[in-house]
């Protein structure tokens, strides 16, 4: 616990690149255990069945696995077997009693979709890998999970949907909005009886 908090310590002194934001969250899951909300996250399975699309978890070597492990990578929303949405390395984990925590380096094709060239400053990635910091832990009523997320993207994107409609706006806009579409709701969804 106490690597988790230096960790998220640090990214909030290390600063921000220049056109980024902090995302962060505590979202309630009242009935829910961390280590379920946990297993669901860091399971291929449970990834999937939190967001509805493929998701795999691959070893650093890339054989695909169930369980993410550090330096292994995340791949996920892919809408197409050569085409994922969201790509993450594990940069760390840790576990204690009620309480569990990954760290990953995040990157997704909003990073690319920046609407003045100009933005794009990472050649083939659009921006830097943003830092995504998750922490799952018991409650007295259930679990939560708080969601920091440094150094996502704020320059003004044009995202093209599957339903052919587009998203506009500051990038960390959208991605604060999809981790309650994605993922937030996701999670209630997986855990309804």
């Amino acid at each position: 616990m106490l690597k988790t908090i230096l960790v998220t310590a640090s990214l909030f002194l290390l600063g921000h690149t220049a056109n980024a934001a902090t995302l962060s969250q505590t979202i309630h899951f009242p009935g829910a255990s961390a280590d379920g909300l946990f297993e669901l996250y860091a399971t291929s399975t449970g990834h999937k069945a939190v967001t509805g699309l493929p998701a795999s978890y691959k070893t650093p070597a890339g054989d695909p696995i169930d369980r993410a492990e550090i330096g292994g990578t995340l791949d996920a929303f892919c809408f197409d077997p050569n085409m994922c949405a969201l790509n993450a390395r594990v940069l760390d984990m840790s576990h204690g009693k009620g309480v569990h925590s990954m760290t990953m380096a995040w990157w997704n094709f909003g990073w690319v979709s920046a609407i003045d060239p100009a933005d794009l400053t990472v050649e083939g990635r659009g921006a830097p890998d943003s830092t995504l910091v998750l922490t799952f832990r018991d409650t007295l009523r259930g679990a939560q999970i708080e969601m920091v997320h440094v150094n996502v993207p704020d320059f003004k994107v044009r995202i093209p949907n599957p339903d052919k409609t587009e998203e506009i706006g500051p990038l960390s806009t959208i991605v604060n909005t999809h981790w309650n579409l994605l993922y937030w709701d996701g999670f209630r969804r997986a855990l309804a009886p």
